[in-house]
């Protein structure tokens, strides 16, 4: 079908106007999770041809104004809609949750609260701690998928509540609950093998064709299959690939010019819940030398950096076939695509930026053993890190090659890259050498990127103009008492993750921080000095510009 006739097709159906198409979930409450509600979405393609895409800092909620994205927004999505979730699923769902908020605002400006688009907020109240961490654990994730032109395009990541799955598989079975009527939009589209143009997607969503396909629309996710997944251990990437497809690609956005840093340490693996990007069988590479069978890599919870579990390897040398070995830990989910399909590539991974630095923390004490990383490019192969040696002393150690560094980086010996990193960059494999049977503990992979942008802003620093004074103290003064949005410093909700409601805790962030920074030029002055604005009912208040109040919620 052309494109004609498609827009032809689109308003001779009555939808909104030429071009676009309107998906209805009829999405309700869930059963074992909490509610998954209706979605209208407007999908059509947006060619992007680059590397990543531009962070939001907040996404414009009608009726609520500019949320901050990552400490308000997304946490609460998660909350909302599928809160009493497992953690796994907490986690793709705050990836979903980020990707539709990004495609919302990319089409239009703004998302709406509700059964137009995805719950922000309801009368069940605020996100909690888990829903925060599940946040913080995919900060800045989105998901894409890369077209027949080699653009990437933002996806619709549809979501409906589904049936409750009994198992073995998140498949249902026929006999299996669904209170909500929504698992025929559920997309099971790993097992059915589909990628590329033979993703047809989900009803939720205009159906193109494998030529002409609807790049958007990847699929639907069922929350109560998430949860199920999640509840067996399996990773919230694997979980999105599930659903979404195996060629979906997992990525970070890039804070631009004066927007503020992203987290300063993104643990791409740290195997508390799972091995993360590092599932793959260790005779998976085909670029392994004189491996013996007896090489390993199992998650062991007797040893680890932080945390509970680790991952212990261990290495064997095969003497007959040669007097050193060279084994390529090879990173990637365990749902990547048909016969492997993605093991090791762009697709499989987390896409990052080429800033920063990247590592593992590492233990052993087998001597005579180098530890060197590979990583995919987003232009001509893999690069390899220079080889650094393992200190065997049975102690915890960090091992990191600079992004930046173009003295740490060659082309792998066997393949075709120049050397150069690209814009975007994927792990390939931690690598490993040596020349006798080794033992080491692995933990804690992580990405660290720079602080891009402007400095971390001053604690208590209301309105971003460098100094703590009297016109961040007004903020505060002027919404006593009130109820704002959660975690809206703008508004004066400044204490940890923010409460919706400012308060003492929120004075006591300005005053036990007043006068950091430096005064920009006319400032009203220092808050041992100066006087809020009249008219704001606090001005009994300034007396305590000096002294911190007793830590309570005002009621």
């Amino acid at each position: 079908m052309g494109a004609q006739d498609l827009e032809n097709a689109m308003t001779g159906s009555g939808f909104l106007m030429p071009g676009l198409w309107v998906g209805l979930a009829d999405r309700l409450r869930i059963a074992s999770c909490w509610p998954a509600v209706a979605v209208i979405v407007l999908v059509f393609g947006m060619d992007d041809a680059r590397a990543a895409f531009d962070q939001f800092e907040t996404i414009n909620v009608v009726g609520y104004g500019h949320v901050p994205t990552e400490t308000n927004y997304v946490p609460n999505v998660v909350f909302s809609e599928n809160g009493a979730a497992s953690f796994e699923a907490l986690k793709a769902q705050a990836v979903a949750a980020r990707t539709f908020a990004y495609y919302k605002m990319r089409l239009g400006g703004s998302i709406q609260n509700g059964t137009q688009d995805q719950v922000y907020h309801s009368n069940r109240g605020w996100a909690q701690q888990v829903h925060f961490d599940a946040t913080d654990a995919t900060e800045g994730e989105i998901l894409s998928i890369r077209n027949f032109s080699g653009n990437d395009i933002l996806i619709a990541s549809f979501y409906v509540a589904g049936a409750i799955p009994s198992g073995p598989t998140p498949v249902p079975n026929p006999w299996d609950p669904d209170p909500t009527n929504t698992e025929h939009w559920v997309t099971h589209t790993y097992p059915t093998g589909v990628i590329g143009g033979d993703n047809l997607g989900t009803p939720l969503g205009f159906i193109g064709t494998p030529t002409n396909p609807n790049w958007p629309n990847r699929g639907a996710k069922s929350q109560n299959g998430a949860n199920f997944m999640g509840q067996q251990g399996i990773s919230y990437v694997d979980i999105l690939k599930y659903y979404y497809g195996a060629d979906i690609q997992l990525e970070t956005v890039a804070p631009t010019p004066g927007q503020l840093p992203l987290q300063l340490l993104k643990r791409l693996t740290d195997f508390e819940l799972n091995d993360g990007y590092f599932g793959n069988d260790t005779g998976f590479s085909s670029h392994n030398l004189n491996l013996g069978p007896a090489t390993t890599a199992q998650r062991v919870s007797s040893d680890a950096h932080e945390g509970t579990f680790g991952q212990r390897i261990d290495i064997d040398l095969d003497e007959g076939a040669g007097s050193s070995f060279l084994f390529h830990h090879v990173a990637g989910t365990e749902l990547a695509g048909p016969g492997n399909l993605f093991s090791g590539e762009r697709e499989a991974n987390l896409a990052m930026q080429s800033l920063g630095t990247i590592g593992v923390w590492l233990k052993s004490d087998s001597p005579d053993l180098g530890v060197g990383i590979t990583l995919d490019d987003d232009s001509d192969g893999t690069e390899q890190g220079l080889f650094q040696d393992v200190i065997a002393d049975g102690l915890w150690h960090k091992y990191e090659w600079s992004l930046e560094d173009p003295a740490l980086w060659s082309s792998a010996f066997y393949d075709s890259g120049d050397g150069l990193l690209g814009e975007s960059i994927t792990l390939d494999s931690i690598v490993f050498s040596g020349s006798q049977d080794s033992s080491v503990f692995l933990d804690n992979v992580f990405w660290a990127p720079p602080e891009l942008g402007p400095p971390w802003p001053i604690i208590g620093d209301v309105n971003g103009d460098g100094f703590v004074g009297i016109d961040d103290l007004n903020v505060v003064l002027n919404n006593w008492n009130q109820t704002v949005n959660r975690g809206d410093i703008s508004q004066g909700d400044l204490a940890g993750h923010g409460d919706a409601f400012v308060g003492v805790d929120d004075l006591n962030v300005i005053l036990g921080n007043g006068n950091a920074g430096t005064p920009p030029p006319g400032a009203p002055g220092s808050l041992a000095t100066a006087v809020p604005e009249p008219g704001t009912g606090a001005a009994l208040l300034t007396s305590l510009a000096g002294t911190l109040l007793p830590r309570r919620r005002s009621v």
